[in-house]
């Protein structure tokens, strides 16, 4: 036949009529099985006895046979027709289970095939197919999970940035950002973080072979920061790391280290003594005047309180060494003596340079 559909498809007979007589709509007349091709399935598939139709083999133990269904033709014996109806198959594929190759995990959907032909199978006059569409299915693109909990930092330990004064020689009044381990990290001290932040990241990635979410996190936060100033730079790196830390409040140690609130308010006037100004007679003079007090401040006298003052205060901040403190409060010291003269000038200076200490 023209349609494989139809392959094993007879005209259907009585069970009560001879199984060997058959009646022809085109010349109207009873035949004899055989007499005919049209007597014979269709395709030359076997019938049963008695014109039933026998199911077509199923092509693939995946699948279930198909179903097929005829409408019977009028019989032998029924004189009154003048022709037969058609026949209308439909046969309908149940899909296979998924099998291991399916790796989607889904089927292909079932196909059903209309065929209407005459009673005698050969003129077919429609033939429609069908199919469900499939599903429709989306796969994104695999992206690496955003890092949870604890950041695996490879072999190494402590990617954390510290920030206070006097790393590595530094002055005791000049605060910087270094790498917490030193051993696994070995950065410089630097003014400006990034270029600590930057190596800690590439350090992490080349010696510690930390995993490359880790690393992309460290980068990430190396960018978040970049207009972060101080201390809080600092907090904020190691915060995206897992670190806490608290360094805008609490700087480290001079030289590194932990840090405490009690050394980050104290005035440190390292090399020096905590200054004083003096009032009285200095230097061989008859009037009073002004002159400075105490170890690495040795000048003459003045009869400008002011001059003495400042020569304190510049000497803090460079031969002393001195801390922040130390120097704001020499600053302010300075402020104090305004509008007053003589002894009270002295003593707002002392009062005001010690308040720290």
């Amino acid at each position: 036949p023209r349609n494989q559909q139809l392959v094993g498809l007879n005209q259907a007979q009585d069970p009560a009529n001879d199984p060997d007589l058959f009646f022809d709509p085109v010349t109207k007349a009873t035949v004899r099985k055989g007499a005919q091709a049209n007597t014979s399935p269709l395709g030359g598939g076997g019938g049963g006895g008695g014109g039933g139709v026998a199911a077509p083999v199923a092509s693939s133990t995946a699948a279930a046979a198909p179903a097929a269904t005829t409408t019977p033709v009028a019989a032998a014996d029924d004189n009154t027709a003048s022709c037969a109806p058609p026949v209308t198959v439909t046969v309908t594929s149940t899909p296979a289970a998924a099998t291991i190759a399916d790796t989607t995990g889904t089927c292909a959907p079932p196909t059903t095939v209309t065929v209407t032909v005459d009673a005698d199978g050969t003129d077919p006059k429609e033939v429609s197919t069908t199919a469900a569409p499939p599903a429709a299915t989306s796969q994104a693109a695999a992206t690496p999970a955003a890092p949870s909990g604890a950041l695996d930092f490879g072999s190494c330990t402590n990617p954390a940035v510290e920030f206070g004064p006097a790393f590595e020689g530094r002055k005791l009044s000049e605060n910087s950002f270094q790498p917490q381990n030193k051993n696994e990290f070995p950065q410089a001290s630097a003014l400006n973080g990034q270029i600590v932040l930057n190596a800690i990241c590439n350090i992490l990635n080349d010696r510690c072979k930390a995993p490359a979410a880790t690393v992309a996190a460290c980068k990430a936060a190396v960018t978040a920061v970049a207009n972060v100033v101080g201390g809080a730079k600092a907090d904020q790196f190691n915060a995206a790391l897992g670190i806490t830390s608290d360094f805008a409040n609490v700087p480290a140690a001079p030289g590194g280290g932990p840090g405490s609130a009690a050394l980050a308010s104290t005035a440190n006037f390292n090399k020096c003594d905590v200054p004083t100004v003096e009032f009285g007679i200095f230097d061989g003079r008859k009037e009073n005047s002004f002159a400075p007090s105490g170890n690495g401040f040795v000048h003459g006298s003045a009869l400008n309180g002011n001059i003495i003052t400042q020569f304190i205060c510049d000497r803090v901040k460079s031969d002393c060494n001195a801390n922040t403190v130390a120097i704001n409060d020499c600053t302010a010291a300075i402020a104090a003596t305004q509008g007053k003269t003589g002894q009270a000038f002295a003593d707002a200076f002392n009062t005001a340079v010690a308040q720290n200490v």
